[in-house]
Formats: C-alpha cells, sequence, structure tokens
C-alpha cells in the first residue's frame, strides 16, 4: 500500500541475490524495475521453430544485491505494516526457488542484529507505532507460514 490510503493493490519487489557465476542469459533493468531473459532457440529444432527467446518481467521495484534488511524493510513492508495500523490488511508474500533468499529476507540472519529480516523488524515497529497511540486498545494477531514442496 503505497500513495493513497485504502487503494487495493498488488506490489510485486524483486530482490537479487550476489551470484558468483551471473548468466549472461539474464538482464536486470534497475531503473526500469524489470528482468529479462533470453534464451537463444535450439537450432536443432528445424525450419519452423516458433520457441520464445524473450521474457520480460516487471516489477515495482528491482532491489539489487547490495539492498540492505533495514531498506527491505522500508520500501517492502513498512508501507504493508502502516496500513494495517490503519485498519487494513495486510500480507507479505516470498516466493522463490530453493536458495534464493526468501528465509533470509523475511526472518533474517542469526548473527547479526543488522542482518534482521521482515518479520522481526515488523513486530518492533508495530509495538513502536503502538505505544505512541495510548488512547486506544490494540489487538495484535500476526501469522507466518512457511510451506515446503
Amino acid at each position: 500500500m503505497s500513495g493513497k490510503k485504502g487503494t487495493n493493490h498488488i506490489e510485486v519487489y524483486g530482490r537479487v541475490r550476489p551470484s558468483k557465476r551471473p548468466s549472461p542469459q539474464m538482464q536486470i533493468n534497475y531503473a526500469d524495475h524489470a528482468v529479462s531473459i533470453y534464451i537463444p532457440r535450439d537450432q536443432n529444432a528445424g525450419l519452423i521453430n516458433n520457441n520464445r527467446e524473450n521474457w520480460n518481467f516487471p516489477f515495482s521495484r528491482v532491489l539489487d544485491e547490495t539492498t540492505t534488511q533495514d531498506t527491505v524493510f522500508e520500501l517492502v513492508a513498512q508501507p504493508v505494516v502502516d496500513g494495517v495500523l490503519e485498519g487494513y490488511n495486510g500480507t507479505i508474500f516470498a516466493y522463490g526457488q530453493t536458495g534464493s533468499g526468501k528465509t533470509f529476507t523475511i526472518t533474517g540472519g542469526a548473527e547479526r542484529y543488522v542482518d534482521r529480516g521482515i518479520i522481526p523488524r515488523s513486530i518492533s515497529y508495530i509495538f513502536s507505532k503502538l505505544s505512541e497511540r495510548s488512547e486506544l486498545v490494540y489487538e495484535v494477531r500476526i501469522s507466518y507460514l512457511e510451506i515446503y514442496n
């Protein structure tokens, strides 16, 4: 929920994890917030080959490998939490292949406080905001579900 209060829409963020061997077939356009994939046609498929070569995936924003956990929280989660504090439902959904960094983004790293993820930062943020509004009574319920295939 960014911008107008009460608008229904979905924000989609891509977070790029550092890679030892970046793929030449993937291009990240941070200015246009998009990821493009190019897979050349198989020349052995014959003269008529209608296989697609290019895919473009637009995002609300693409976060590069230098993006800190704090910045991820401020850009992705804080607007959702602010909406929740105003009475709207909010969901943050992390999706990706195994090893892509979902758990690190959501829960954080255990070794350093600065590596806290979206959940611990959101909980701290919620309770700090609630302490500023002592004239109101709040009931806080949080759900966390992790599904493995």
